[in-house]
C-alpha cells in the first residue's frame, strides 16, 4: 500500500527546489510551466485522497473551494471568457489547488526529520537569493526570467533603483519574491527563534537585503512585518523591547551599510523608487479608489467577472494595467458574493493560525500570511498557491501536532497542570 504521508512529504520537499527547477527548465527551453505541474498534481492528488483515503476536509476550506468554482464559472456565465474544456478549467484553477493543499497538509503528519531537512534547504535558499540579488545589481540580466525568455524585447533599466529584481524567484512567478520568499523567511526566522538559535539575525539581515534590493515596496514592507515577531519571542517586557530595538537597529544598520557599499545612493533611491510619485494622491494605488467607485456600483453583488475592456482602459488612464488594490479589484470582478467566500476563507485561516500560534508559541506561519494580506493591498494576486505560503501551513500543522502530542503525553502521565485538565484533546485533534 502506498504511504500517502511519504508521497505528500516528497512532493512538498521537491517544491522547495522550485527556483532551481524553473530556472533549469527555462535554460533548457523546456516548454511547460513548472508551477502548473505542481498545482495540477495537487488537484489530481487531492481528488484521490479525498475520494479514496477518506481525508477530512477542514470546514473553513469549503469557502475557498466555493470561491474557486465561483471565479471559474462566473466569467463563462457572463460570456467574459471562453472555456478551455472542463479538465483544463479544473487543472488551471489555483484556488482549487489551494483548497486541496489545505486538505492534504492538515491530514498529514510531518516528522521532525522532514522539518529539519526543510529548514536546511530554506537556509541555503536565503543565502543563494542574497548572492544572486547582489550580482543582479551589477548585471541585471543574471538569472533574469524576462531577459532569458524574451531577450529581443528586454530593455535595460535606466538606473539600479528602477530594476525590479526577483533574485532566484523570477522564473516561478513575477510575484514569487514577495509571496514565496518573504513567507519562507518568516517560517525560517521563526523556527530559529523558537529553537533559540542566535544565528537567526544573520538570516534576517540576508533576507532583508534581498527584500530591499528587489526595489519592490510591498516586499520591503513585508520584510518589516515579519521582523515584528522578534518582539514576541523577546517577550513584551521592557528588557524584551530594548532587545528588539537593539536587534532591529543592528539589522537596519547592516542592511544600509551593505546597500551603500554596493552603490546605492539613498537620496536617489528614495526619489527614483521609494516615493517616485511625489505624493500619495499621484500613486496608482490611490487612484484605484476612483476606478473602484466608477465600476463597483455597476454589479455590486456578483461582479463583472474579471477585467473588462472598460476597466482596463480606465486603469491605464491612471497609470496601471488593473485596479492596483487587490481588495477593490476583487470586489469589482467578483462582487460581494464572491468576495464573501474569498475573504471569509482568509479570515478563518488567519484566525486559525493566530490561535495555533498562541498555543504553540510558533508565530512564523501567522506572520507569513500577514505579509500576504498586506501584499493584496497593492496587487491583485489572490491565490495562496505559492510554496512559501504552503510551507507556512506545513509548519503550522507540525507545531500544532507537536503541541497536541506533548499535551497528550502530560495527560497520560498525570502531570498536566490543573488548569489544563479540561483540555479537549479530541476536538484539538480534529481541528488540526
Amino acid at each position: 500500500m502506498v504511504n500517502l504521508n511519504k508521497v505528500t512529504r516528497a512532493y512538498l520537499f521537491l517544491m522547495l527546489f522550485m527556483p532551481i527547477i524553473t530556472y533549469v527548465a527555462a535554460v533548457a527551453n523546456i516548454n511547460f510551466s513548472v508551477a502548473f505541474i505542481f498545482s495540477s498534481f495537487a488537484i489530481l492528488y487531492g481528488f484521490f485522497v479525498v475520494l479514496f483515503a477518506n481525508y477530512k476536509i477542514p470546514k473553513f476550506a469549503y469557502l475557498i473551494l466555493t470561491f474557486g468554482i465561483y471565479s471559474a464559472t462566473l466569467p463563462l456565465i457572463l460570456d467574459f471568457a471562453e472555456s478551455r474544456g472542463l479538465l483544463r478549467e479544473i487543472l488551471y484553477n489555483k484556488h482549487l489547488a489551494a483548497f486541496f493543499m489545505v486538505v492534504i497538509i492538515y491530514n498529514t503528519r510531518f516528522s521532525k526529520l522532514f522539518i529539519d531537512k526543510s529548514v536546511f534547504v530554506l537556509k541555503l535558499t536565503v543565502v543563494l537569493a542574497f548572492i544572486v540579488s547582489v550580482i543582479q545589481v551589477f548585471d541585471e540580466t543574471f538569472w533574469n526570467a524576462r531577459y532569458l525568455l524574451r531577450p529581443d524585447e528586454y530593455r535595460l533599466a535606466e538606473s539600479i533603483y528602477l530594476h525590479r529584481r526577483s533574485s532566484i524567484f523570477g522564473f516561478i512567478d513575477a510575484n514569487a519574491l514577495g509571496l514565496a520568499f518573504i513567507p519562507l523567511l518568516s517560517v525560517l526566522v521563526s523556527k530559529m527563534l523558537y529553537d533559540k538559535n542566535k544565528f537567526y539575525l544573520l538570516f534576517l539581515v540576508l533576507g532583508g537585503l534581498v527584500a530591499f534590493l528587489s526595489n519592490g515596496r510591498y516586499v520591503m514592507v513585508g520584510f518589516l512585518i515579519i521582523t515584528l515577531q522578534v518582539l514576541i519571542y523577546q517577550r513584551t517586557t521592557i528588557i524584551g523591547t530594548i532587545k528588539y530595538v537593539v536587534i532591529g537597529g543592528i539589522s537596519f544598520i547592516a542592511i544600509l551599510y551593505t546597500l551603500s557599499y554596493i552603490g546605492y545612493d539613498f537620496v536617489d533611491w528614495y526619489n527614483s523608487r521609494l516615493f517616485a510619485e511625489g505624493s500619495v494622491e499621484e500613486s496608482s494605488r490611490f487612484k484605484a479608489f476612483y476606478t473602484f467607485a466608477e465600476f463597483f456600483p455597476q454589479s455590486p453583488i456578483f461582479g463583472s467577472g474579471g477585467m473588462t475592456d472598460e476597466i482596463v482602459e480606465a486603469s491605464l488612464e491612471v497609470g496601471s494595467s488593473h485596479i492596483h488594490v487587490g481588495y477593490l479589484s476583487h470586489l469589482v470582478s467578483y462582487g460581494l458574493m464572491g468576495c464573501f467566500f474569498l475573504f471569509g476563507f482568509w479570515y478563518l485561516l488567519i484566525k486559525r493560525l493566530y490561535r495555533n500560534a498562541k498555543q504553540t508559541n510558533y508565530w512564523g506561519s501567522f506572520f507569513a500570511f500577514l505579509t500576504f494580506f498586506w501584499s493584496f493591498a497593492t496587487m491583485s494576486q489572490s491565490s495562496i498557491f505559492f510554496y512559501g505560503l504552503i510551507f507556512a501551513l506545513v509548519f503550522d500543522k507540525y507545531y500544532s501536532d507537536l503541541h497536541y502530542y506533548n499535551m497528550l503525553g502530560k495527560y497520560r502521565n498525570n502531570i498536566l497542570h490543573p488548569a489544563l485538565y479540561n483540555y479537549d484533546y479530541r476536538a484539538a485533534k480534529f481541528a488540526n
